[in-house]
């Protein structure tokens, strides 16, 4: 479990679209994942796990470009262990073409009774059982579903969900060697208010829901 008591690190990359290996990362969730985690400690090699404690979380996002007003793939990539993206640049190069990496401090934003703002893109399924018993994941499309699935999530997470949009949703197919996953992707946007403090820091660590190393699960918070 991630120790609560130790810093973030929030990163925003850029992307390069016409690098061979970063355009199939965009379309490959488990790619991508593999790839980022050249920038700690030992992790990129074959069978190596992250480094002790990390939990290395990340969220596609589109922004604009400043100077084609374009959209442009851009990702957030949240960690506890210090990363070096010139590592991986060095690896691969020209793969990124910039970062920016900053600490955050969450403790005098987790205040119970505090609003904020979120930002969250999840993996937003249940588990059920068929008729012969066999328990499997199954995915929520409508859109009261989703949102449900987001409020019991805050139940468990130390939040109330005050209001929600539903920027985005879909499916997301990537394979992990032979094996095909489907991932039932939504993306929230809203405003909640913080019930448990301790609980909403270890869920802003942890992540909401499955598939965390596939892009999923990431809870972005602003004033």
């Amino acid at each position: 479990m991630t120790t609560l008591t130790a810093p973030l690190h929030l990163s925003r990359l850029h992307l390069n679209e016409r690098h061979r290996n970063a355009s199939r990362d965009l379309s490959s969730p488990y790619a991508l994942h593999q790839t980022l985690r050249w920038a700690f400690p030992g992790a990129g090699h074959a069978e190596t796990p992250l480094p002790d404690g990390e939990r290395l979380l990340w969220r596609q996002d589109l922004t604009l470009d400043p100077q084609t007003g374009e959209p442009t793939p851009t990702l957030l990539v949240q960690s506890v262990t210090p990363p070096d993206w010139g590592a991986l640049n060095a690896r691969d190069p020209e793969y990124l073409t910039g970062w920016d990496v900053r600490t955050l401090n969450l403790t005098p934003a987790l205040m119970p009774g505090r609003v904020l703002h979120f930002r969250l893109h999840a993996n937003v399924t249940v588990r059920r059982q068929d008729e012969q018993g066999r328990s499997a994941r199954h995915g929520l499309h409508r859109p009261e579903e989703q949102l449900g699935w987001l409020d019991r999530q805050g139940v468990r997470a130390g939040f109330d969900v005050l209001g929600a949009d539903i920027t985005r949703a879909g499916r997301t197919r990537t394979r992990k060697g032979r094996q095909l996953i489907t991932l039932h992707t939504v993306t929230f946007e809203g405003a909640l208010q913080v019930t448990d403090a301790t609980a909403l820091e270890r869920a802003v660590r942890e992540g909401l829901g499955h598939a965390k190393s596939l892009g999923c699960g990431l809870l972005s918070l602003a004033p």
